[in-house]
């Protein structure tokens, strides 16, 4: 599963799983920024929508911080 362009490092993993007879999918990305790591788990579109504002968000803490 790609990851997006963002940070120092990325990984991202897709998920497939079943239970009670229902099919799941789920996304998990991290994104390191120097020394933040980012992680959002969830739907993969969602995933995808916000992972550029959660790494947006986690660096402006860090400076301000």
């Amino acid at each position: 599963m790609p990851a997006p362009r963002l940070g120092d490092e990325r990984w991202s993993l897709l998920l497939t799983f079943t239970t009670g007879g229902r099919g799941s999918v789920m996304k998990q990305t991290a994104v390191r920024t120097g020394t933040v790591v980012v992680v959002v788990s969830g739907s993969p579109s969602l995933v995808d929508a916000h992972m550029r504002k959660a790494c947006s968000k986690a660096t402006a803490v860090r400076l301000t911080g």
